[in-house]
């Protein structure tokens, strides 16, 4: 009996394990909110087959790689759905497409960063369908990638947050807006293309909502092209373009505007074209640019709605305006370049250059010469160089010139001055923490070179005159040694008190070959006559007595002494023989 009860016990137990094992199993199962090509990832299934290529996701890293994908479907909106509550990555490799007929290209609830060596083109159709639509504050990156968007039904790029494209080659053509964001930056050698066909809409529509600051757009040491019925580039804030070329066109309105400032700047090139003014309702300030605008407009419009401040320390260079009557002017010509600076908005078209300020900083130095050998020193060019600047290697800056040579003739003292000269910036950050001044040692025969350093700080400060301030300068000199410490070598001051002026000496130490007049001649030899005749030498018994005999009487004294030592030293030897026979 008890063991068919636990027969039946042990029944039963199998059969609940058999009936809980599916449910089991489906709870180790780990689905993912993530949707591409009309499938979920899920813990079991990473890899999507999108046509001929596959999507895969990596949940440790929240990384999607396309590779070859082809997507073609869609569960609810979006060939590629995300509501991942973190941040999600998609990588390229190769050749991607999502192509949707009324559906939206890529949907998310959280940032995305597009990026990877291969490419994606987007093309979606439908009413209000976007190419890529991020919501809830989420930003859009698209880094060191190829993208292209086709949207011809809605927005090519919409966010909540801020576009960025960095490193990127991106195309984005809609109905509504090429972008649509918070903000906008555009930076590190990208190029991109914008445009929106719908009247009254921008290529790039940049502005804050839902109480969100922003409105900004930055552009950067890129290539921009911008393209619509209203505004190509529309900044409800501030708008920045600094070091990049920008191409705006309004078929209807102003080719760019921004409601806060407006700033171009690092040898930016602007092209506006556009049937109204540009500009913004702020400050529009230009440094180092160059700025070409026109009005297509049949109405005599300028193409700048307000005359542009030109920067401090900024010169305009260049301004040539087409007036209504079609003639061209040359402002600096006509004006002079102060004048011409407030004429900028009057034009129709007006196309004008700014460019940097020069500086110019002396400081003088003497050069002296001294004979250390026997000739006089002969003409000779000595330079000086300089080094330690404050910022970077004075071979960082191509734009600055430094002269500093001078030519001596014989011993003495030559004056001459160091002229450091290139744009104001440039210049500031060579001398804003000092710099060193040594003398160039080119290696001539015969010259010693000086080995005195000097460094130089200089000073700038405003003061002013007749209501308007201007920029002084000032130096200090001081000799300056090399000393070397645990944390490497630097140079310190030899003394608290600045000199007037570097002092820099050099010896010229040429010998003087000896004259050919101070060598014996030849015909000095004694005459052959001269020389005692054979037959004049003393007879045998004739010997010249020298007057000193007592020479002679030692060195006799001095042989029979070493001859005796010597007799002895034999004897004492034959002694000692003996001995050791017995």
């Amino acid at each position: 009996m008890n063991k068919t009860r636990k027969l039946m016990g042990f029944a039963a137990a199998l059969a609940f394990a058999m009936v809980m094992l599916p449910a089991a199993a489906f709870a180790d199962t780990t689905q993912y909110d993530l949707f591409v090509n009309g499938e979920q990832f899920t813990s079991e299934k990473l890899t999507i087959e999108c046509g001929e290529g596959t999507a895969t996701y990596d949940p440790a890293t929240h990384t999607l790689t396309l590779d070859n994908a082809s997507i073609t479907n869609a569960i609810d909106y979006g060939g590629i759905h995300s509501n991942l509550t973190g941040d999600l990555t998609i990588a390229l490799q190769g050749n991607n497409s999502i192509t949707l007929d009324d559906n939206m290209g890529i949907m998310a609830a959280g940032n995305i960063e597009i990026t990877g060596p291969g490419n994606l083109a987007i093309n979606v159709t439908g009413e209000n369908k976007d190419g890529i639509s991020v919501a809830g504050n989420g930003n859009v990156s698209v880094r060191e990638t190829s993208l292209a968007v086709n949207a011809p039904g809605g927005i090519g790029i919409a966010s909540d947050g801020t576009v960025s494209f960095d490193n990127a080659q991106v195309t984005s053509a809609a109905l509504h807006a090429g972008i649509d964001a918070i903000n906008l930056i555009i930076e590190n050698g990208s190029v991109v293309d914008i445009s929106a066909t719908e009247d009254g809409r921008n290529a790039a529509f940049i502005s804050p909502r839902d109480g969100a600051t922003g409105g900004n757009i930055r552009i950067s040491n890129s290539n921009v092209m911008a393209k619509s019925v209203f505004p190509g580039l529309f900044a409800d804030g501030n708008l920045a373009v600094n070091g990049a070329s920008v191409q705006s066109t309004s078929a209807a309105n102003s080719a760019l505007w921004a409601s806060g400032d407006l700033t171009i700047s690092g040898n930016a090139h602007v092209t506006l074209d556009g049937k109204y003014p540009s500009g913004c309702n702020g400050n529009f300030t230009v440094y180092a640019a160059e700025i070409d605008a026109k009005n297509t407009n049949v109405e005599n419009i300028p193409a700048i709605s307000d005359n542009p401040t030109i920067g401090n320390d900024f010169d305009l260079t260049c301004a040539v305006a087409v007036d209504s009557e079609g003639a061209t002017i040359n402002l600096i010509e006509h004006d002079g370049a102060e004048q011409a600076k407030g004429f900028l908005h009057l034009y129709k078209n007006i196309h004008f250059v700014t460019g940097e300020k020069s500086a110019t900083y002396s400081f003088p130095f003497t050069k002296v010469v001294k004979k250390g050998g026997d000739i006089a020193p002969k003409p000779q060019e000595f330079e000086l160089e300089i080094s330690n600047v404050g910022v970077g290697q004075i071979e960082d800056y191509a734009d600055v010139t430094v002269t500093a040579n001078v030519t001596t003739n014989g011993a003495g003292e030559y004056e001459g001055l160091l002229t450091i000269q290139g744009p104001k910036s440039q210049i500031r950050n060579i001398t804003c923490e000092g710099f060193c001044v040594r003398e160039k040692n080119t290696g001539v025969a015969n010259w010693t070179y000086s080995d005195a350093v000097y460094q130089i700080f200089c000073h700038e400060y405003e003061i002013a005159t007749d209501g308007q301030s201007a920029t002084q300068f000032s130096y200090d000199i001081f000799p300056v040694k090399l000393v070397e410490t645990d944390n490497g070598a630097f140079y310190e001051k030899t003394q608290d008190t600045p000199v007037a002026s570097m002092t820099f000496e050099n010896v010229y130490t040429e010998k003087a070959a000896p004259a050919a007049n101070d060598k014996p001649a030849t015909d000095n030899k004694p005459a052959a006559s001269t020389k005692p005749a054979a037959n004049n030498k003393p007879a045998a018994g004739n010997i010249p007595q020298t007057g000193d005999s007592s020479a002679l009487a030692i060195e006799f004294a001095v042989l029979l002494m070493a001859a005796g030592a010597l007799t002895v030293a034999i004897a004492a030897k034959k002694m000692r023989k003996g001995h050791d026979v017995r």
